[in-house]
């Protein structure tokens, strides 16, 4: 049974729930009965507390009626929702509830004073969560751990180690506590002000820092700008950072992992003096130990007179050095030394060297590589230059008889003469070229002795130009450079070539001189290709593709006529070079009638179904054209009967 008791302004109005059977339906909405004497409380079952207005998420409480008045328990009601609730079917006065945030729960009890009516009376609950509080737990310094609280839910937390007391903890400081010998544990505890019961706690398991050790570097190698480092045991607990010495005390180049004793220090200061410092893990670094400094050695080798002279720097500290050659041991020389002459070496062979100095530990120089040279300069090279399909240029360089070993140097020449690069590939590709006339190439050879030829003859690929011949690009003007070949009084011919966008061929027509014109350009392609192939003395050398945009052109009627016989019944989008757009039709009120972005959508005149209505539409036409600039036109279109 439920009974609902309302007021309204000037009087009382009694809303009385009839009975079916044992089931009751309100038929009008429930407000609190003022002056009631009603009351009821929130208990804790499992402490018989008072929670007073805070309940917990998932700890039951029991609603106990303290209104003093003698009431059958079968018909006193508790509703629980966000608001009033009107629907009373519920006599348990047991509650758990599920979710945080408010809960309104409303009492319905019979009324002594007026039997068939009821009392209604509410009292709103704030349902707090209590999960595991959040924190971190760091052990950073030897003998103490750190706590961070990180948690956002309660007002107030606890920190204790082990089964030591709690002690107060702010959100978010870091704090670093003593740990009593033989405890591995941290317990941090969340509490409301308000709401005492909603608290939790959560723990957390820790192992003690280890006492830190000297570290040791054992080995230093260089291998080209960077450093190879192995150390001896490092000790996971602790960081690691690798130092160089500099003016004034030492700089941090790189933080080192304890989970390896290697370590390669890329794009490494060479020459330098360097040290491991072990550090803890705390912000404040209360742990510093470093090793003994351990210096690079830079070494480097040149050939005078057939023989290979090497020189290195030295800290002084070192008790000797060993010298070897292609890997193997070829001297081993005083501390106090800092060159060393190799005299069995043979003329045009490679040698590689490394010295490594004995100490408290060992250091290891850069690898030096010379070759032994002697005898005259060899001949020039035969150098060769032609443009790929990506404009750039190719360079072959053959040395006189095929030489085998040494090295080319290939330089550039436009505006200035620029060195590309020295290398013993006999092809190098230029991916920058200046596509302006003159464009030329020469190449020398350094043979294995290190001689060096003098420079090749300038060979100078085509540069191609292309510019449309009037405004509708229907005609393309040609102009380009001589080619100039590594046999120059041999006489060229000139072969020009239309590409397809993937560079395929489309045709070919012999041409003369420097300039030519074209009037044959293809009829579907909306950038046309061009490339000239130079021919001399069974030599081929190819041009850069110079290209030329053509215009977007747009043929669109003045009318059409969508009455269904079957001619011009639609509006069609028409033109050259047309493939993605946007086309706007727009009826005389401002309103977007269609839409179209290619050339197989058209209009039937027809805006949301309805049969063409005629009269003057306004069409907008945006595209981009084949170089990627904004094409736009506007017109007008009449639809007729």
């Amino acid at each position: 049974m439920r009974f609902v008791k309302m007021y309204r302004q000037f009087g009382l109005l009694l809303v009385v729930f009839l009975w079916w059977g044992t089931a009751t339906q309100a038929w009008a909405q429930c407000a609190p009965t003022p002056n009631s004497g009603a009351c009821f409380r929130a208990i804790d079952v499992a402490t018989k507390q008072d929670v007073g207005t805070n309940l917990c998420v998932g700890r039951q409480v029991r609603f106990v009626d303290c209104s003093g008045r003698a009431l059958d328990p079968k018909q006193v009601y508790y509703a629980k929702g966000p608001s009033i609730v009107c629907a009373f079917t519920d006599t348990a006065t047991f509650y758990t509830p599920t979710t945080a945030g408010v809960v309104v729960v409303t009492q319905n009890t019979q009324n002594p004073l007026l039997p068939g009516t009821g009392i209604v009376f509410s009292r709103t609950f704030q349902v707090l969560t209590s999960p595991e509080p959040a924190f971190s737990v760091n052990t950073c310094t030897v003998g103490f751990v750190q706590v961070t609280v990180t948690d956002q839910t309660y007002d107030q937390y606890f920190v204790q180690i082990g089964g030591g007391p709690a002690i107060a903890a702010v959100r978010n400081q870091t704090v670093s506590y003593p740990i009593p010998s033989g405890d591995r544990e941290v317990t941090v505890t969340g509490q409301y002000n308000a709401a005492t019961l909603c608290s939790n706690s959560s723990t957390k398991a820790f192992t003690p820092l280890p006492s830190p050790r000297r570290p040791t570097i054992q080995q230093l190698t260089i291998q080209g700008t960077s450093i190879n480092f192995q150390f001896g045991a490092l000790q996971p607990e602790y960081k690691y950072e690798l130092q160089v010495a500099q003016a004034s005390g030492y700089r941090t180049v790189a933080q080192v992992p304890s989970t390896s004793n290697t370590f390669t220090l890329a794009n490494a200061p060479i020459p330098g003096c360097y040290r491991l410092l072990l550090t803890d893990v705390c912000p404040s670094g209360n742990t510093s130990i470093t090793t003994q400094q351990l210096c690079t050695i830079s070494l480097t080798a040149t050939s005078v007179n057939g023989r290979n002279q090497l020189r290195w720097t030295s800290d002084g500290f070192n008790n000797s050095y060993e010298i070897t050659r292609n890997g193997q041991s070829l001297a081993l020389v005083s501390g106090s030394d800092t060159q060393y002459e190799d005299a069995a070496v043979t003329c045009g062979t490679t040698y590689t060297y490394r010295v490594t100095a004995a100490g408290f530990a060992t250091s290891t120089s850069n690898e030096a590589s010379v070759q032994a040279s002697a005898g005259p300069a060899p001949p020039a090279p035969r150098l060769l230059a032609s443009f790929n399909l990506n404009n750039q240029v190719e360079l072959t360089a053959t040395p006189a008889g095929n030489a085998a070993g040494g090295q080319v140097t290939y330089s550039r020449n436009a505006a200035s003469t620029t060195e590309l690069k020295t290398t013993s590939d006999r092809t190098l590709l230029d991916t920058e070229p200046t596509l302006a006339a003159p464009l030329c190439y020469t190449a020398r050879y350094q043979d294995a002795c290190g001689s060096t030829s003098a420079e090749s003859p300038a060979v100078c690929p085509v540069i191609l130009q292309a510019q449309a011949a009037n405004p509708d690009v229907s005609a393309v003007n040609l102009t380009w450079s001589g080619f100039r070949g590594p046999d120059a009084a041999q006489p060229v011919s000139y072969r020009l070539l239309t590409l397809a966008a993937d560079n395929s061929v489309l045709s070919t027509r012999s041409v003369q001189g420097t300039t030519t014109l074209d009037q044959q350009l293809p009829a579907n392609q909306p950038i046309v290709r061009y490339r000239l192939e130079a021919s001399s003395n069974g030599i081929i050398s190819y041009s850069n593709i110079a290209t030329v945009p053509r215009r977007i052109a747009l043929a669109m009627p003045t009318a059409f006529t969508p009455n269904g016989d079957g001619l011009n019944d639609v509006l069609e989008v028409k033109g050259r070079f047309l493939t993605s757009f946007q086309f706007i039709v727009i009826d005389r009120n401002g309103q977007e009638v269609f839409r179209g972005t290619n050339p197989t959508q058209t209009w039937d005149g027809r805006v949301n179904g309805q049969p063409p209505v005629p009269g003057t539409y306004v069409w907008h036409f945006e595209a981009l054209d084949p170089t990627g600039k904004p094409f736009v036109q506007n017109g007008t279109v009449n639809v007729l009967r």
